[in-house]
């Protein structure tokens, strides 16, 4: 199906000029966000979900299997080789490392004093 859209300047400046981009693009914002969540997505869940201290919210680190998945969408992105459903796996990744950096940044605040 070929469309056609009209969109501002500032915006049009901003896209990418090659197609599978913008084919990547739009499927992401038409997909709801972790509609179909990755390994290392369901596995932050999962550990949450139990309601963790904040000790165990610091210590918190991926199985090795989630480790190897993000390393290969990572070299895969460095050799411009990911399809478009990697690269939307790979920003949602990014996402929840964010998120998560900030639940640890709060956690750090809440968790009891050593003496």
């Amino acid at each position: 199906m070929q469309v056609t859209i009209e969109i501002p300047d500032d915006l049009a400046e901003r896209l990418d000029p090659q197609p599978e981009n913008l084919v990547a693009l739009i499927k992401r914002g038409l997909r709801d966000l972790w509609s179909e969540p990755s390994a290392v997505a369901q596995e932050v869940v999962d550990f949450l979900a139990r309601g963790p201290r904040p000790g165990e919210i610091l210590a918190f680190r991926p199985s090795e299997q989630s480790v190897r998945r993000v390393g290969e969408l990572l070299e895969k992105n460095r050799a411009g080789a990911l399809t478009a459903d990697e690269q939307v796996e790979l920003d949602e990744l990014a996402s929840l490392n964010h998120l998560f950096s900030l639940i640890k940044a709060h956690a750090r605040q809440h968790r009891p004093a050593t003496s």
